[in-house]
């Protein structure tokens, strides 16, 4: 009687989960190009990566940050702006946006091969790197790596030395297991997206509440909630897409600016002395009244801050000492 009773109260679990799943799920359609410009397509590994082009210049590489509903479209309010004097590239990362999302194994490694691959492939030209948050810190890897393919990196709040730099523990496969089982794992997924959780979070790293608009709060939802959406979440909670960035931090030759948030809360503005303290000669932008998107909240100061700083590390001036600090 007693199993009986078991069986049949999580029978009515996983039915639950179930219902719930089917109704997270309901009427939401598929992504859109959110940023506009004009749109392409790159095969990697056998699957679909999305991107968009604009402009005409030397070409800029922006690469989104990594969440559960991480897309292109953090880079809606630079990318017209910075077209005018650059080719800007925007990619949507394999299961995010409207790339792919396959149960494929995520991990660091993974990203920084599609980023470089992308670069040579694609833009197949020296570009300049602009990443957010954990693919800041692939970014770091990738310009210590190849400085002639990326002459200079921009990298906004980036991860690696305080944060999201350990190994994965078991603790972590444990919990991407339980992410990827089919019914309740994406219960439980369905749960971190829903749309008061995608509002609590927003309303953490946005320094300006006004600023979480129902409109912002659609398109996060819609993009969490994508065929396979759940499996790169699953990697980054299992702590599979950490990169440890400090050797590879010391080895950067080429110029590079790092941008904060002083009212950050993910990645607080603390964090960036410890990249100082490892590389001296970083160019730095604080803007104040930005929390962990400063290039969102603030991107009038952020499209002249890097611009100025493109400007000063052309081919002709990169001899020069390039350390330096702003604060908008």
């Amino acid at each position: 009687m007693r199993w009986r009773k078991l069986v049949l109260s999580s029978g009515a679990a996983i039915g639950a989960a179930a219902a719930f799943n089917a109704l997270a799920g309901h009427d939401v359609p598929p992504l859109d190009n959110p940023i506009g410009g004009e749109e392409g397509t790159f095969r990697w590994r056998g699957h679909r990566v999305a991107y968009t082009r604009r402009g005409s210049g030397s070409p800029l590489l922006l690469v989104h940050a990594i969440h559960a509903a991480a897309s292109s479209y953090e880079w809606r309010e630079v990318v017209d702006a910075l077209a005018e004097r650059h080719t800007v590239y925007t990619i949507d990362l394999l299961g995010f946006g409207r790339s792919d999302r396959p149960r494929a194994r995520y991990t660091a490694r993974f990203y920084i091969g599609l980023i470089g691959d992308f670069a040579a492939q694609v833009i197949a030209k020296p570009c300049v790197l602009v990443a957010s948050s954990l693919s800041a810190a692939y970014a770091i890897v990738l310009g210590a790596r190849d400085p002639g393919r990326f002459p200079a990196l921009v990298l906004i709040e980036p991860t690696g030395l305080v944060r999201l730099h350990d190994a994965p523990s078991t603790g972590g496969d444990t919990a991407r297991f339980a992410f990827e089982t089919p019914v309740v794992g994406t219960a439980l997924f369905n749960g971190l997206v829903s749309r008061r959780s995608l509002r609590y979070y927003l309303e953490r790293i946005y320094w300006d509440d006004a600023l979480v608009t129902e409109e912002l709060i659609d398109d996060y939802f819609c993009t969490s909630h994508q065929p396979g959406a759940k499996y790169a979440p699953a990697a980054f909670v299992a702590g599979h897409l950490n990169l440890d960035v400090r050797r590879a931090l010391r080895r950067l030759a080429q110029p590079a600016l790092l941008v904060w948030g002083e009212h950050a809360t993910e990645t607080p503005v603390e964090e960036a002395r410890g990249f100082l303290t490892s590389k001296p000669d970083l160019d730095v932008a604080i803007f104040d009244r930005a929390g962990d998107l400063p290039h969102d909240e603030r991107p009038g100061d952020f499209i002249e801050t890097v611009t100025a700083f493109l400007d000063r590390v052309t081919p002709a001036d990169a001899a020069k000492p390039h350390g330096s600090s702003v604060k908008a």
